[in-house]
């Protein structure tokens, strides 16, 4: 964008006590492990019936 500067967007500083940060930082580290702990447990069971189909061969 060129022209008048101050209608530029951009990101305000954050507003929050750095307690808030920590908390809200803890809070997304816990739900992307919760997510990564889904997906594993869908890839290992998606593993585990490709092993099954293939020894059991119907």
């Amino acid at each position: 964008m060129t022209g008048d500067r101050n209608r530029e967007p951009y990101l305000a500083p954050s507003a929050d006590s750095p307690k808030q940060v920590e908390h809200k930082s803890k809070a997304g580290k816990g739900i992307i492990m919760f997510i990564a702990a889904f997906a594993l447990a869908a890839f290992l069971m998606y593993l585990s019936i490709l092993i099954y189909a293939s020894i059991v061969r119907v």
